[in-house]
């Protein structure tokens, strides 16, 4: 009887090892996931700031001319050209990285609309993927005079 116990136990040796070496790789693996996403998130993020910023600066560029004419009225529009000025000025001044793409500028007169993209920078995981995985961001501003 000791024999077969003894063999039973020579079986079960080395089982509690693999075991914590296999919770030891998977809490890894949760780690680098949870990292991977927070610098995703954070990249979108600071992404979406410098839209915000660059449609700020865009909707500050009203046509001058119409505004000293009129003054501050329904008529008072934006300048397209001055919008595209200012709003790829301050993605320029902005910029953290050289990555970063202005992929459209527009307004209608009223509105901004900004996109940029960057590829996505991963700590862990981002040396996996061989395309480029890009986030947008856009924002909007509109110009309107105070009641």
């Amino acid at each position: 009887m000791s024999a077969a116990w003894s063999g039973l136990q020579r079986d079960e040796r080395g089982s509690v090892l693999l075991l914590g070496i296999g919770m030891i790789v998977v809490g890894i693996l949760a780690v680098a996931v949870a990292v991977d996403v927070s610098a995703a998130f954070l990249q979108r993020r600071a992404l979406m700031s410098l839209g915000d910023s660059a449609a700020l600066a865009g909707a500050q560029s009203i046509d001058l001319d119409s505004y000293y004419a009129n003054g501050a009225s329904i008529g008072t529009r934006l300048s397209p050209v001055a919008v595209a000025s200012a709003a790829r000025r301050q993605v320029g001044i902005a910029r953290g990285s050289d990555e970063i793409a202005i992929e459209s500028i527009t307004t209608d007169g009223v509105t901004v609309r900004v996109r940029l993209s960057e590829p996505l920078r991963l700590p862990f995981f981002g040396s996996l993927r061989s395309d480029r995985v890009r986030i947008e961001s856009s924002a909007r501003l509109d110009y309107r005079t105070a009641p």
